[in-house]
C-alpha cells in the first residue's frame, strides 16, 4: 500500500505542499487542503485515494490560476479554457475549474460581451463588424454576440468612423486624392466599419472630385 513518506513546502508557492509517496513525488496540494483531508506523513493510502487527492490538488491549482487571471481583466469562458490548456491541465481539471468559477459568477460570456461592446463603443475606435470579430475570436457564442450587438449605436458608429478618418486624413492629405480615398477606405474597413458608413465618411471629409 502507498505510504506518505514526506510533505515539503514548495519553493515557488509557500502555500502549497509537495506530497511524496514511497519516497517519490506524487502530487501537490494547498496547505488547507492537506488539513481538510487530514493527509500526514506516515499515512497509508489506497491507489484510489492517491488519485483523488492528486486531482483535488490540481483542480485547486487551476482555480487559483483562473482567479489570478481574472484579477487583471475580464476573460470569456473560451479564453479561460485556452489558458488552462496552455498550462497543460487535464480536460477534467479544466472542466471542474471552469464550472467552479462560473458558479461564483466570475465568468459570464453575456456580461463579458456587454462590457466589451460598451468599452469599444465608448472608445469610438472600432465599428460593429470589428467588435463582432473581436468577440468571436474570444470564443463568445454567436447568438450572444448578435443579441449584444443589437443595441450597438449606429449613429455613434458613424461618428466614430468620421473621427478616426479625420485624424488619418491629416496624415494623408498631401497625397494624390485617389490614393487618399483608397487608403482611408481600407483603413476604415480594417477597423470594422460598415460600407455605408465608410461611403458617408469619404463624402464628408474628402473634397469633391
Amino acid at each position: 500500500m502507498p505510504v506518505v513518506t514526506a510533505i515539503t513546502e514548495q519553493a515557488r508557492d509557500p502555500n502549497r505542499r509537495s506530497v511524496f509517496i514511497d519516497g517519490e513525488y506524487a502530487f501537490s496540494m494547498s496547505l488547507d487542503q492537506l488539513l481538510e483531508h487530514g493527509v500526514a506523513v506516515g499515512d497509508v493510502l489506497t491507489e484510489e485515494q492517491v488519485a483523488f487527492l492528486a486531482e483535488e490538488g490540481e483542480v485547486r491549482r487551476a482555480k487559483e490560476y483562473v482567479l489570478r487571471l481574472l484579477g487583471h481583466r475580464a476573460y470569456s469562458e473560451s479564453e479561460v479554457r485556452r489558458r488552462l490548456r496552455r498550462k497543460q491541465f487535464s480536460e477534467q481539471t479544466v472542466e471542474r475549474a471552469v464550472e467552479a468559477v462560473r458558479r461564483l459568477g466570475l465568468i459570464d460570456d453575456r456580461q463579458f460581451a456587454e462590457a466589451w461592446v460598451h468599452s469599444r463603443a465608448a472608445a469610438g475606435q472600432a465599428g460593429r463588424r470589428r467588435v463582432e470579430w473581436e468577440l468571436r475570436s474570444r470564443g463568445v457564442d454567436r447568438q450572444v454576440i448578435e443579441q449584444t450587438l443589437a443595441g450597438y449605436p449606429e449613429q455613434a458608429e458613424f461618428a466614430s468612423a468620421l473621427e478616426v478618418a479625420q485624424r488619418r486624413y491629416e496624415r494623408l492629405r498631401d497625397e494624390e486624392p485617389e490614393a487618399v480615398r483608397r487608403k482611408l477606405a481600407l483603413f476604415l474597413q480594417r477597423r470594422g466599419f460598415a460600407y455605408d458608413d465608410i461611403s458617408k465618411v469619404l463624402e464628408t471629409i474628402l473634397p469633391p472630385e
